[in-house]
């Protein structure tokens, strides 16, 4: 049975998130694939936890009092562990996207989340968000007749 962990510094907001998720799972359930849902509302639980169940998917808000949410993502990653990780934070801040996808992990909004989750938990989806690369597009070379003007300026042969 696949597991879910949630955590969220204070814990009606992580009992409210593993409602939302319970009842996704209701219909997961009758398709033959129930889920386990845990909510935390600490984060060294969380972080022994999500060692030990190794879970389908981590549902975990950015800011978690004195730790970050992207702590418990980092966690994930270093223990090899194939979890796939949602991050959410109250308002839409394009600097947290950025961090938390290029730590490999997925964003949302909290006001989005309830209706994204299960489509995270049924779908397959990539292990990291690819929606946004972690580079800056401008600094990779497009091609075409420009990358070559700057080749052969370069003393490139062309081709």
């Amino acid at each position: 049975m696949p597991a879910v962990l949630i955590v969220d510094s204070e814990l009606p907001v992580a009992t409210a998130i593993a409602l939302d998720l319970a009842h996704a799972s209701v219909r997961l359930a009758e398709a033959g694939r129930p889920i386990d849902v845990t909510a935390l509302a600490n984060f060294s639980r969380a972080r022994s936890r999500l060692k030990e169940l190794q879970p389908a998917l981590l549902v975990t808000a950015l800011q978690l009092r004195e730790y970050n949410g992207l702590h418990l993502v980092y966690v994930a990653a270093e223990a090899g562990l194939p979890t796939r990780c949602v991050v959410h934070t109250n308002a839409n801040d394009p600097l947290y996207a950025r961090e938390v996808r290029a730590a490999g992990a997925f964003y949302e909004t909290r006001a989005r989340l309830s209706v994204a989750l299960p489509a995270y938990v049924a779908a397959l989806l990539p292990s990291r968000d690819r929606r946004e690369t972690p580079f800056d597009r401008r600094q990779v070379s497009r091609g075409g007749r420009r990358a070559a003007d700057r080749l052969s300026a370069a003393g490139a042969p062309p081709g």
